[in-house]
């Protein structure tokens, strides 16, 4: 991992002083050039449900060329980055580094400091609460970008629809209360498994340190409970990473958008290809369209060891492990005080 340092930031340059009219400052370091995208498939290995008020799973329509459009699934950015989210939060506390208050649900007495609820977490993902009874807004933006999830085969290749009713308990469609008969019937849509979907992580201006580069892969994980109505089928997700790429610049065929109207070029409508139906044959195609347009690369095996690794220390090796983010911790607690406050006695 260590080839990805020229493009992520320093966890002890977090911050830098910048000089006023009448006295000094503390602001988050510049941003620098520098671009590290994270590659992930997402397969359905249990129905899933990506909607918003209506009953059918939600889509977007791609031009693929001049001549031709189609649909594909979308799952927006949070239906993957909530769970994930909180999967980090649930990490820190292990560690006894953070997570000190529920998600989105960060709330600061006057007497607290800005490090009492921001965290690492905070850092990759992003953060915000007032403070002081309300007087001060405290921002902290995502230091990690979720791009939506898309289907790499049109809509109709991906879902389907089951028939449900909310009958009464004896199985009749009766209500008691309202003596009628009961209309409560409905379709339920979901996103069939065996369904891939391609979706990007990226980091941009030398923001991220390498522990909370791994930080973010331990997040992500391997397997969750993702979409709408996740009571219904439990863990219906598995995550792949593709493969991970670094460069100064932030290269357009990694946009997911580019990656499906890519894949559809090259398939010519031949949905059967194992591009689209294999984890494996898809993160392959996806490393020839990424590989040869980024600086440093990443390989899908390379990147699975490296996850096994991080698995591994934080079940065997504890202890290191635990030193290695209570010390990190320390310094982005120190980074948000000396941010939100510009207090720098003791510092």
């Amino acid at each position: 991992m260590d080839r990805f340092t020229p493009f992520l930031g320093n966890i002890d340059k977090l911050f830098s002083i910048a000089q006023g009219d009448k006295k000094e400052y503390v602001q988050p370091a510049l941003k620098n050039l520098g671009s590290v995208s994270i590659v992930l498939v997402r397969e359905a290995i249990a129905p899933v449900v990506f909607r918003n008020s209506e009953e059918e799973i939600t889509d977007i329509e791609i031009q693929l060329n001049d001549n031709n459009s189609d649909v594909y699934v979308r799952a927006v950015p949070n239906k993957f980055k909530y769970p994930e989210r909180g999967r980090g939060l649930q990490i820190l506390r292990v560690f006894k580094a953070g997570g000190n208050m529920p998600q989105n649900k960060i709330i600061l007495t006057n007497k607290m400091k800005p490090s009492d609820g921001f965290d690492l977490n905070s850092l990759v993902f992003g953060d915000s609460t007032v403070w002081k009874t309300g007087n001060v807004v405290l921002p902290v933006k995502a230091a990690v970008n979720y791009s939506d999830a898309l289907s790499v085969l049109p809509k109709h290749l991906c879902v389907d629809a089951t028939f449900h009713n909310r009958a009464f308990e004896d199985g009749t469609l009766f209500n008691p209360e309202t003596h009628k008969s009961s209309d409560n019937l409905f379709n339920r849509h979901f996103v069939k498994p065996g369904t891939l979907l391609v979706q990007v992580l990226s980091t941009r201006g030398k923001l991220l340190p390498q522990i909370a580069l791994d930080h973010l892969l331990l997040s992500i994980g391997f397997a969750g409970t993702y979409g709408g109505q996740t009571s219904v089928t439990g863990t219906n997700i598995q995550t792949h990473v593709a493969g991970i790429y670094g460069g100064r610049f932030e290269q357009p065929q990694t946009s997911p958008y580019q990656i499906v109207r890519t894949l559809a070029h090259l398939a010519n409508n031949d949905w059967e290809e194992s591009s689209f139906k294999n984890v494996e044959g898809l993160s392959t195609r996806l490393h020839k369209i990424l590989g040869n347009v980024h600086e440093v690369t990443m390989t899908a095996k390379e990147v699975r060891d490296y996850q096994d690794k991080l698995v591994q220390r934080f079940e065997s090796d504890y202890q290191e492990m635990e030193a290695d983010y209570q010390q990190a911790a320390k310094k982005i607690g120190d980074f948000f005080d000396l941010w939100f406050t510009g207090d720098k006695k003791e510092k």
